[in-house]
């Protein structure tokens, strides 16, 4: 007699040792998951908890962070260097910061600081309104004055050699020497601007503007040729030189910028919007290596450069790479040609632009630029864009602002539902991974790590720097449905894990049915501060697809997740 032999049901087993990151679409990559917390790419392949990050400070109302030879940041109406806090009392808001040389500069305020001399800062512009009587002198370049000239419509009568005439009588005024060849036209003629205090806080090749003057050719704007505390000079030659009692204006003044950067030892800023009445959708520069003057127009190469624009749209952010300005819009980037001789050139490239509201998410990595679009993250190589956050899936996000550090593209960004995120690109491996919560105001890197100034006014090092540190982390890593890689149907026998928890840390295990509706404890395991096969006995009812979730308290690295699979019946 024999019994009947049963067949054993076919099993397969899929190993999983290299993992991917976040991976939110349909149907993610094997070894990817869909939603995870406080996971990084630094043991890549496996997958590996972040460190610790280190609390390098708070402050009470941030406001910005950059980094020179130290961490500069600002905490309400203050500046602080190193630690030290600056002379200069700054305006409510969040502020630009931005590097020249030893300076900074701080925008939309427009004051400047020497980070080598903190005694050194002050305001770009610089405005002189006088008090009491103004004299207007006729003077060469530097100051002297010219003396001895006669001011009529018709010439001397029997002049002597080097005899002045200021000749009043043409359509426009000159001075005039007599010589060997007659009367012949004195060159550089200028004017001394003479009254209290009227050259404070100015220097020679000052650009500015006159105003009060009861002369019109005297109104304007001029390069100053000279400047001292109670005297200015500027080319000009009037028809009269009464001196009077109306006050007269003298003005330095920094057009408004929405976003400013500084490239080839020039400050290059944008506008879009009203300003004083007028409608304004231009690129800005500075005169060259000087950051105070925007208003030097003399005709050389290092003037000042002020260009309108034609593209549509408010400017959403600013950067400088590979030696260009670029000025982006939502739907097209601006980019600025510098040339040696002055003749700059701007050319409309159409294209995926940085979406408004993200204009902190510009950082170069590894030699190209990331920035936030309005379809998701972006690279660019001098070339044109190209989306690299398809991984993130169909959510959307807003007011992005990003950091760089050793390959990584640290973003920090708000969802549809307000909730914040921040999310890091392995930007080597391509491979995208979520940390926590964290809304960002700015990044810095400095002394080998990252730091982060949160809304919440912390100080953080991204990498762990310093000697105080958060508690464990908590992590979390859940995949997508398992099970629909295969046409025939067939279910979870068990998982393996192989890992590696440091001492004191734990690890749980969950499964979920119902497309994460709930979630059931499958196992756990303590650390013991070396590699463990965890074998984690499932037996779950039989189901066409299930979700795995990992969480834990502590450090731990995971080198390998095995399922093995039974073939089930072919029925619905």
């Amino acid at each position: 007699m024999y019994f009947p032999q049963l067949s054993i049901p076919r099993q397969s087993r899929v190993t999983v040792s290299r993992f991917l990151g976040v991976d939110r679409r349909p149907r993610g990559q094997e070894g990817s998951f869909r939603e995870m917390e406080n996971l990084c790419a630094q043991g890549y392949p496996t997958l590996t908890v972040r460190c610790p990050r280190g609390i390098a400070g708070s402050v009470t109302a941030p406001g910005g962070l950059t980094a020179k030879d130290g961490l500069i940041w600002v905490d309400g109406h203050t500046l602080y260097i190193n630690g030290s806090a600056a002379g200069l009392v700054l305006s409510e808001g969040k502020k630009q910061l931005v590097s020249m040389g030893a300076w900074l500069l701080i925008w939309p305020d427009k004051l400047y600081i020497n980070t080598k001399d903190l005694t050194d800062f002050g305001s770009l512009e610089n405005k002189r309104v006088t008090e009491g009587e103004v004299s207007f002198t006729l003077c060469r370049p530097d100051g002297t004055a010219y003396s001895g000239y006669l001011a009529a419509d018709t010439a001397p009568e029997e002049p002597e050699s080097g005899s002045l005439w200021l000749d009043t009588g043409g359509e426009e005024t000159a001075l005039r020497q007599y010589g060997q060849d007659g009367w012949t036209e004195v060159d550089d003629v200028c004017v001394g601007l003479h009254a209290a205090g009227i050259g404070v806080g100015f220097r020679a090749g000052d650009g500015v503007s006159v105003s009060g003057c009861r002369e019109e050719a005297l109104n304007g704007s001029f390069q100053l040729r000279a400047a001292e505390e109670d005297c200015l000079v500027v080319t000009a030659l009037p028809g009269g030189l009464s001196s009077q009692t109306e006050p007269v204006t003298v003005e330095r003044s920094v057009p408004d910028m929405d976003y400013v950067v500084e490239s080839g030892n020039r400050l290059w800023g944008c506008k879009y919007g009203i300003v004083d009445g007028q409608a304004v959708n231009a690129v800005y520069a500075s005169k060259l290596g000087d950051f105070k003057n925007w208003n030097c127009f003399a005709g050389l190469s290092t003037d000042s450069y002020a260009a309108s624009r034609g593209s549509d749209g408010a400017f959403t952010g600013a950067a400088d790479y590979l030696g260009n300005p670029l000025f982006f819009k939502e739907n097209c980037v601006e980019r600025v040609y510098p040339s040696a001789n002055g003749a700059h050139q701007i050319v409309t490239v159409q294209c995926p632009g940085v979406k408004d509201g993200s204009g902190g998410s510009l950082q170069v990595v590894d030699g190209k630029l990331y920035y936030h679009s309005q379809g998701g993250v972006c690279v660019f190589d001098g070339s044109m864009p190209v989306h690299v956050s398809q991984a993130l899936g169909e959510m959307r996000y807003h007011n992005a602002v990003a950091g760089a550090l050793d390959g990584s593209y640290y973003l920090s960004a708000a969802d549809e539902n307000g909730a914040w995120h921040l999310l890091v690109l392995d930007t080597r491996q391509g491979l995208w991974y979520r940390e926590d919560g964290v809304e960002a105001l700015g990044f810095a890197p400095w002394g080998g790590d990252l730091y982060c100034l949160t809304a919440e006014g912390q100080l953080l090092a991204m990498k762990g720097a310093g000697e105080t540190h958060e508690g464990p982390v908590q992590w979390m890593a859940e995949t997508g449905e398992l099970g629909l890689d295969a046409a025939e149907s067939r279910y979870l026998v068990r998982l393996s894990l192989r890992l590696l928890p440091e001492a004191g840390s734990t690890v749980r295990a969950w499964l979920s049915y119902d497309e994460g509706g709930s979630w059931r404890p499958a196992g756990s395991l303590e650390g013991a501060g070396r590699v463990q096969a965890c074998t984690l006995h499932i037996r779950p009812r039989r189901c066409r697809q299930l979700r795995l979730r990992l969480t834990g308290r502590g450090g731990c690295r995971i080198y390998s997740l095995s399922a093995v699979y039974e073939k089930g019946s072919d029925g619905p």
